[in-house]
């Protein structure tokens, strides 16, 4: 049977949010509560700490730094040896590199950074930026930007936000994602649809989910699970949105939020277009039983490796705007590391040669994920490689990322997505009223922030 894993860098931005992402061991891409940072990806190690060091001890005259990150799957021999790779680049910097669980990570790093030890830059997700920028864990980087290390226009639109907190620079890009749409061609064609002209608005995407949907084979038109990843992005694509960012408050319960949710969980509860949300999605769509689902650039392989006949396309444009759900990872310098000028400047070094496009070049086509530099969104070797990627280099452009800035991101997914998504699509609560309590609970978490 195939195993179906997520992506390890993925599981990073899980791993601390408490609530089912696009990581669940079931399979369920947003579904599945997180109980401990290590059980948000089934192939994640097992084991406490996975560690790894790239080099034991540096050539003399190089900087020694040391690099903390949770890159613990198929991407794990990748890094290491692009990190092998830069150090033989150069005399001036040795990278030591230390891989572990993301639950490992975070204990030791709060630890370590109390006592002024740890790593001298670490990655994570953006959820992150927030609350170890106010412990002092991480440092301002504002003269790396300044000094122009790499050139930001080349950044996806609304990355920004992931590197940006409290009016300063605080992280360097690593990579990032954007969902897109993933069609079983079979099921297209069996439905009697042209596999080769996808949705491109919601209400084509209903018409699809409905007519791919024959309950009496247990055949389904498309997912919603009520997981923090579908939700939002439908909201925007209304108009609406969750958080008021300027005035920390709620707008989850706003008209526009509400339409949204009211047209979608319609197609779930009385067209029954999807599975019960525990349901094992991944599985399904590829034998056939599931016509339509979101999902990143980590679920190509896979398919492929499964033989499903599949297609991916942009996701469709809502009422108001077309937008995908969009993140990554960034790798932030320390306090410790800031605070000598040696380590500082050699942490630099890397991150802008982590930008260069050889570098974004093989991690891409090696990983499978898109660059992170635009301008190789049409480059040949990376398309002809892997040819989704064309399509999650465009989705780039409409990707919004979330919950950053909000030091909190964890309670409000678990107290406020979980529990009342949950009561909507599994105990048909009604929306309006379920959404007026959501809010009210939010407001009292974004209280404290403001």
């Amino acid at each position: 049977m195939q195993k179906w894993k997520r992506g390890s860098w993925l599981v990073a931005m899980c791993a601390t949010l408490l609530l089912a992402s696009a990581c669940g061991n079931n399979g369920n891409s947003t579904n599945n509560a997180s109980q401990s940072a290590g059980n948000a990806e089934s192939s994640a190690p097992s084991s406490a700490s996975a560690s790894t060091q790239t080099e034991s001890e540096a050539p003399e005259g190089k900087v020694t730094i040391t690099y903390w990150n949770g890159f613990s799957g198929s991407d794990r021999p990748v890094l290491e040896a692009l990190i092998k790779k830069f150090n033989s680049s150069q005399d001036q910097v040795e990278v030591k590199m230390e891989i572990m669980s993301w639950d490992v990570l975070y204990q030791k790093l709060t630890t370590s950074s109390a006592s002024g030890q740890g790593p001298d830059f670490i990655a994570f997700g953006p959820e992150n930026i927030a609350k170890y920028y106010d412990l002092g864990v991480i440092a301002p980087v504002d003269d790396f930007y300044s000094n122009s290390m790499i050139d930001t226009t080349l950044l996806p639109k609304g990355y920004d936000q992931l590197l940006h907190y409290k009016d300063h620079f605080v992280g360097f890009p690593m990579n990032y994602f954007a969902h897109a749409l993933y069609y079983n061609k079979d099921m297209v064609k069996n439905a009697g649809l042209d596999p080769e002209k996808p949705p491109t608005t919601w209400d084509e995407m209903a018409d699809w989910a409905v007519k791919m949907t024959d309950s009496k084979k247990g055949q389904y038109g498309m997912t919603l699970p009520s997981g923090w990843v579908y939700i939002p992005q439908l909201m925007w694509a209304n108009g609406g949105d969750v958080i008021d960012y300027q005035t920390k408050t709620s707008m989850i319960n706003k008209p526009e939020a509400v339409a949204a949710v009211k047209y979608w969980t319609d197609l779930v509860l009385n067209k029954k277009v999807a599975p019960a949300p525990n349901s094992d999605n991944l599985k399904m769509f590829a034998s056939g039983k599931l016509g339509m689902m979101f999902d990143g650039p980590w679920m190509s392989p896979q398919f492929k490796a499964a033989k499903v006949n599949y297609g991916v396309a942009l996701m469709p444009a809502g009422p108001a705007r077309q937008v995908t759900f969009g993140a990554g990872l960034s790798m932030h310098l320390t306090s410790k590391g800031a605070k000598d000028e040696k380590i500082k400047n050699a942490v630099y070094k890397f991150a802008q040669w982590w930008f260069e496009k050889d570098t974004q070049k093989e991690w891409a086509i090696k990983i499978g994920f898109p660059p992170i530099r635009t301008d190789l969104a049409s480059d040949p070797e990376i398309i002809e490689e892997n040819p989704d990627l064309k399509i999650f280099m465009e989705s780039a452009n409409i990707g919004q990322p979330w919950l950053v800035g909000i030091v909190n991101s964890g309670k409000i997914l678990s107290e406020v997505f979980q529990k009342y998504f949950d009561q909507i699509l599994m105990k048909k609560a009604d929306i309006q009223s379920t959404l007026d309590q959501a809010s009210a609970d939010l407001d009292k978490i974004l209280a404290t922030e403001r």
